[in-house]
């Protein structure tokens, strides 16, 4: 990856983790703007051929968490997200991070559960969960910070030579 996309990577999750943190939710500027400064930096910088991959990518992050959104697994806001870093990244680096952060927040939401309810009641209330998602009201996790954990972790595996 070039170092500006990187850069631009870093800034938007960064920042989506501080809105969803303090606000509860990513805000559509954000989001927007950094889908259009996506395109622009990869057309301008790389060509036609990489506004298409980026156009790919974003479509992409589109269709892997629309059905989430949909399913009122996650918000809107973090399709979004998802779809502003697919600006930024390759189709290979954003199915990487949108697999990892649906992994974190997965973790992070049974530790929560586990931690509010405790073990068993934890389970119960999973079970319910399922079983009457229209009638049970969830806690909301942000899940901007799950993404820079994704993230950083998939730096951190780059530059260790792993592979996923």
């Amino acid at each position: 990856m070039a170092g500006g996309l990187e850069i631009g990577v870093w800034s938007l999750l960064i920042a989506a983790s501080i809105t969803d943190i303090l606000w509860g939710k990513i805000f559509n500027a954000l989001t927007f703007s950094f889908i259009l400064l996506g395109f622009a930096a990869r057309f301008f910088s790389f060509g036609p051929n990489e506004l298409m991959q980026a156009l790919l990518a974003v479509g992409a992050a589109f269709l892997l968490y629309f059905p989430l959104y949909y399913s009122k697994v996650m918000a809107a806001g973090d399709v979004k997200l998802l779809m502003a870093a697919g600006a930024w990244l390759s189709l290979n680096n954003l199915i990487q991070l949108a697999g990892v952060t649906i992994l974190i927040g997965a973790i992070v939401g049974v530790f929560l559960m586990v931690g509010r309810r405790g073990g068993l009641g934890a389970l119960k209330n999973l079970s319910d969960h399922l079983q009457n998602k229209a009638e049970k009201k969830s806690t909301r996790i942000p899940f901007a910070p799950a993404f820079l954990c994704a993230f950083s972790f998939l730096k951190i595996a780059e530059m260790r030579g792993w592979t996923l």
